[in-house]
């Protein structure tokens, strides 16, 4: 009996881990990859521009992979790491860039203003994991002034030179550089990658094949 008893709740133990583990992938095709987006969606994994389009793009440079996030985007910061050692590899012609989410102040773009007057500072990148871990993590209002202050302080960033840096109009430029960006490709969630001004890019399988994917359109490979 005690046997039994036993095996059935091993059973039922291990489909709970089954129908959990496919919730979670399905959960993360739906709204991470959106696996089943229509192509011509802002959410879609991809999006290809045409030539007029590419042409007018507010993105000057070419040969460039940008990366569009939020520092309130979880599936940003995981892959974060792996996204470095990736810019890495690049060619030496190739650049790997990183811009905010900039819309309308609210939801995942909120944020962006903190990342740009970080970026003007010249200190965002070695801040931003710990932006994300205040935000994400500890579910930091960063927009809050009090607690803004709280967290430079923390990491010894001076106030003062935020504050006017914040207010500059460098800070105004890059914001709305961003916010040009994000609107011509339609970016609606992040993380999201332009590749040489024509592709619009979500990951939709594991790392690994994802950025042999981005060197591939990056060295102007169609769509296989």
């Amino acid at each position: 009996m005690l046997k039994n008893t036993r095996f059935i709740l091993f059973s039922y133990s291990l489909v709970l881990i089954i129908v959990s583990s496919l919730a979670t992938i399905l959960c993360y095709h739906l709204f991470v990859f959106n696996t089943f987006s229509d192509a011509n969606s802002p959410s879609a994994t991809f999006r290809e521009l045409n030539d007029a389009e590419v042409k007018n793009s507010p993105i000057s440079e070419d040969n460039t992979i940008i990366e569009v996030l939020s520092l309130g985007c979880h599936y940003c910061a995981v892959n974060a790491d792996k996204l470095q050692d990736f810019a890495r590899t690049l060619p030496a012609n190739a650049r790997f860039q990183v811009i905010h989410l900039t819309q309308d102040g609210r939801g995942l773009s909120a944020w962006a203003p903190l990342f740009a007057t970080l970026e003007v500072m010249g200190i965002e990148e070695r801040f931003r994991d710990s932006a994300w871990h205040a935000i994400i993590t500890r579910s930091s209002d960063l927009n809050d002034p009090q607690t803004l202050q709280r967290w430079l302080a923390d990491h010894h960033i001076d106030e003062a030179a935020f504050q006017q840096a914040r207010h500059s109009d460098a800070v105004r430029a890059r914001l709305q550089y961003m916010a040009d960006v994000t609107r011509f490709y339609r970016i609606d969630a992040t993380p999201m990658f332009i590749i040489n001004k024509r592709y619009v890019v979500a990951q939709d399988s594991d790392f690994a094949a994802f950025a042999a994917r981005m060197r591939q359109l990056l060295a102007g490979e169609p769509r296989s």
